[in-house]
């Protein structure tokens, strides 16, 4: 799957495993992708970022990675409820950081409107390769 992102806009990544975002901060940073990054624990802490969006405090992402395995919310409430909203019908998300390779997982990200779907690389190295395909616009999809 080809996938391109504004080359300024901010990367909003979903998580609540603080050692996997610090892995997939720090693979970021060995990308050539330069844009702003932010970090959220939880999806209620995206969906009030995007509350902040939507009334014109702060900027719209360029793409979403999107845990799919998270408590209280999951990846796939999270991704129903943004695209419940035709405000956000053209954020970029692409679920990914996540360990699951089980195909209803992938199947149901995508019904819900995902734009892609990738399970966590096993090496840092493979995360950089991920990312440095972000930038290039060959972003590597595991649809």
């Amino acid at each position: 799957m080809d996938f391109t992102i504004d080359a300024h806009g901010v990367i909003a990544v979903v998580d609540d495993n603080p050692a996997d975002l610090l892995l997939a901060r720090t693979c970021y940073e060995m990308s050539s992708l330069s844009n702003p990054w932010l970090e959220f624990q939880s999806g209620q802490e995206l969906i009030n970022y995007l509350e902040r969006v939507k009334r014109g405090e702060v900027p719209m992402p360029a793409l979403v990675l999107l845990d799919i395995n998270m408590p209280k919310m999951s990846g796939h409430q999270v991704l129903e409820r943004v695209r419940s909203d035709p405000f956000y019908r053209d954020l970029p998300i692409f679920c990914m950081l996540t360990g699951s390779r089980e195909s209803p997982d992938r199947e149901r990200a995508i019904r819900l409107g995902a734009n892609g779907f990738q399970v966590k690389p096993d090496t840092p190295e493979e995360l950089v390769i991920f990312f440095r395909s972000l930038a290039s616009g060959t972003a590597i999809a595991d649809c």
